[in-house]
C-alpha cells in the first residue's frame, strides 16, 4: 500500500488490471456498486463511534471538575463566570469550557443549584442541616430577600414540625448562603453574589 498525496487516503501499489476489466466487465461493475454502497456504509458507521468517544472523555473530565467545582462552591455562592476563573487557575494548560463546567455543576453527585444566579451548594451533609438550607434556597428561589421568621414559617409548613437547629447552627446556615442587611430596623437576608450579578 502507498499513501495518497493527500495524506487521506490509501492506494494499492499495484496497476489497475486493464486486461481483467475489458473480460468481465459484468462482475467489474457489479463489485463497483458494492463497494461504494460498502464505503457509505463504513463512513456511517465510524462517524457515531467516535462521537461517543468524545462524549465519554468529555464525561470523564466534567467527573475530574466536580472536586473542585465543589472545593469552589464551599467557600460560599458564586457565578459561573467566577468558578470558571478559579477552576481555570487550577489548568493553566486547558481551556476550562462553560458546557463542560455547566455539566459538573449540574452532576448529581455536585448537589449544586441555581438561585438568583449564583451557585450554592444544597447540601451539607447532616440530614438536618439540608432540610434547612434546602428551605432558605426554595425561598430565594421565589424571592429577592427573606426574613429569619419567613424561613422558619416556611420549614415549619414545608417539614410539618417546628426547626429543632440551635440558632448558631441556623446563623452559621444563613451565614454561609446569605448576606445580612438591615433594614429600617428589620434584617432581612439575600443571596449573596446576587447583588453582583444584576
Amino acid at each position: 500500500m502507498d499513501e495518497a498525496q493527500d495524506k487521506n487516503s490509501w492506494r494499492l501499489k499495484a496497476e489497475e488490471d486493464k486486461d481483467f476489466i475489458r473480460r468481465f466487465p459484468a462482475v467489474v461493475s457489479e463489485y463497483e456498486a458494492w463497494l461504494q454502497s460498502r464505503r457509505s456504509e463504513v463512513v456511517q458507521a465510524g462517524k457515531p463511534g467516535r462521537g461517543s468517544t468524545q462524549a465519554s472523555s468529555a464525561s470523564r473530565f466534567r467527573g475530574k471538575l466536580v472536586p473542585e467545582v465543589r472545593e469552589c462552591l464551599l467557600s460560599g455562592p458564586k457565578t459561573t463566570e467566577e468558578m470558571k476563573k478559579l477552576v481555570q487557575r487550577k489548568h493553566p494548560t486547558l481551556e476550562i469550557q462553560e458546557e463542560d463546567l455547566l455539566g459538573s455543576l449540574n452532576a448529581k453527585e455536585l448537589d449544586a443549584i441555581q438561585v438568583r444566579g449564583v451557585w450554592v451548594l444544597a447540601g451539607t451533609g447532616t440530614e438536618s442541616h439540608d432540610k434547612f438550607r434546602k428551605t432558605l434556597l426554595t425561598l430565594f428561589k421565589h424571592r429577592d430577600s427573606v426574613t429569619r421568621q419567613d424561613v422558619m414559617e416556611e420549614y415549619e409548613r414545608v417539614h410539618g414540625e417546628k426547626c429543632k437547629l440551635s440558632d448558631y447552627i441556623i446563623r452559621q446556615q444563613l451565614r454561609e448562603v446569605a448576606e445580612k442587611i438591615e433594614d429600617g430596623g428589620q434584617t432581612i437576608y439575600v443571596v449573596k453574589g446576587a447583588m453582583q450579578t444584576r
